[in-house]
């Protein structure tokens, strides 16, 4: 499917960059995109009144020289361990405009007074790296580092995380600052309907009006027949396990991706149930492909590591 497609240059090497541009947001510029309010608006279900930040837990672990950085995608933390973790940070800060919220245990919002002079970069770009070039910068910089080193004296002794300690299991020891921002007035786009797990591809939806559903388990559940339009699908089960490294894994979701949708996405097109495919890697490439390209027999089929880049 690949082989045949015609491979267009697309700027987007990450999910923000793609949905910025599908959502014409900030030219479809990640670096810009303010993620949070869109994020607490899937998650929260309500509209961020003013500058809004993520700062989701995360494990950081002393490694010789350096912190390196783990996202809640790599330990779990239940609903009470993220009330009680909040409540303290909530208590310290009482009175110092800064407000911290957890519509769900693994993903939090630092509500400010006004937008700090800070760049920040979000915690899956340093995922199991050394945190030091990716600490927030700028102006405000400074304060913010010592700002995150109070934080971590205040979850170092915490009970929630001596508990965690004596089971085993990472412990919560710092919050990562990051897609801060006002909620858009308003989104445009040619996406009908949408199917995603992710929560920003669902706030964008919500706020575009369109409907969106979670991914479904195979391409053949897709709605394909009902009206036509254009449908958005964001499969994101890859992306933790490339950041992490864990390179069987990916082979053994990409194998089952290839089952559960690729094969049937082609069989879909040789059956002209949909008129286009378009695939985006967030590889700074789109593969577009209809029927008309699947009968080019005479193209040469590549392999999906020569895809990648990595010859075969």
């Amino acid at each position: 499917m690949l082989s045949r497609s015609r491979v267009e240059d697309w700027p987007a090497l990450d999910a923000e960059h793609a949905l910025g541009g599908f959502f014409q947001l900030s030219g479809g510029d990640g670096a810009s995109l303010a993620v949070a309010p869109l994020t607490w608006l899937a998650d929260s279900g309500e509209r961020a009144p003013g500058f809004i930040m993520r700062a989701d837990p995360v494990h950081l672990r002393a490694d010789q020289a350096c912190l390196r950085l783990f996202d809640s995608t790599t330990f779990a933390i239940d609903a009470q361990e993220a009330r009680d973790l909040v409540s303290a940070f909530n208590d310290y800060y009482r009175g110092r405009g800064r407000h911290l919220d957890a519509p769900l245990p693994q993903r939090w919002y630092l509500t400010l007074g006004e937008a700090p002079a800070i760049t920040t970069v979000a915690p899956m770009r340093l995922a199991g790296r050394d945190i030091k070039d990716g600490l927030p910068h700028g102006e405000g910089g400074a304060a913010w580092h010592a700002f995150l080193n109070d934080v971590q004296m205040l979850f170092h002794d915490h009970p929630v995380n001596q508990a965690r300690e004596r089971r085993g299991v990472p412990v919560i020891n710092s919050i990562w600052p990051w897609g801060g921002g006002c909620l858009p007035r308003r989104v445009s786009t040619a996406v009908t309907h949408a199917f995603a797990g992710h929560p920003l591809p669902q706030g964008l939806a919500r706020l575009a009006g369109i409907p969106c559903r979670g991914v479904p388990e195979k391409a053949t559940d897709l709605p394909v027949d009902a009206r036509g339009g254009n449908i958005l699908v964001m499969l994101d089960r890859l992306e933790p396990l490339r950041r992490y490294g864990d390179a069987q894994s990916w082979a053994d979701a990409i194998t089952q991706m290839e089952q559960a949708w690729f094969g049937p996405l082609l069989g879909l097109l040789e059956q002209g149930r949909i008129a286009r495919l378009d695939l985006y890697p967030v590889n700074g490439k789109r593969y577009a492909i209809d029927r008309w390209r699947l009968r080019q027999i005479w193209k040469r089929d590549r392999s999906l590591a020569w895809h990648c880049g990595h010859g075969g």
